[in-house]
């Protein structure tokens, strides 16, 4: 296989109180698409740092990363692009969630309850990991070379 144009290195936050998880929806180029908050790792940042940063401008929630629950590796051959998300598990440290202001990509942000988010979350490379992570189970990468087929339900729905 051949190098992608564009690589995404990604740090996610999943954020938990004890029955809700803290959702955004992004308003990107392919559509509107529920997810957790984060963004783009940024030159010499660390990973956690990067969530920390993310997760506080998206929602406005201020959050510590407690462990690394799993990575997606995800490639879009359509877009010519990989992505390499890794998400956190964090603990709210202060803040009220609420939608930015000026966010071109940030359109919601709300907590939806641990049983609706496959309800929210629908693309299964972004789904199906979280549901598992969330369900007990121990796979901590998640690989998918061919992860944006929308014709194929790979894809926001």
């Amino acid at each position: 296989m051949g190098d992608l144009a564009t690589q995404f290195i990604m740090g996610l936050g999943l954020v938990e109180d004890e029955e809700n998880i803290l959702l955004v929806l992004n308003r990107w180029p392919i559509g509107e698409v529920w997810s957790l908050p984060g963004g783009r790792l940024e030159l010499g940042e660390a990973m956690t740092d990067c969530v920390v940063r993310e997760v506080q401008e998206e929602t406005g929630v201020l959050v510590a990363p407690v462990e690394l629950a799993y990575t997606v590796d995800a490639h879009n051959i359509p877009h010519d692009q990989h992505f390499l998300v890794h998400v956190f598990s964090c603990r709210v440290v202060t803040g009220t969630p609420r939608t930015p202001a000026g966010d071109e990509f940030v359109i919601d942000v709300k907590w939806v309850r641990r049983d609706e988010v496959a309800r929210y979350i629908t693309w299964p490379i972004y789904r199906d990991p979280l549901l598992a992570y969330l369900a007990g189970h121990e796979k901590k990468y998640w690989l998918d070379r061919d992860a944006y087929r929308p014709e194929d339900g790979k894809g926001p729905k």
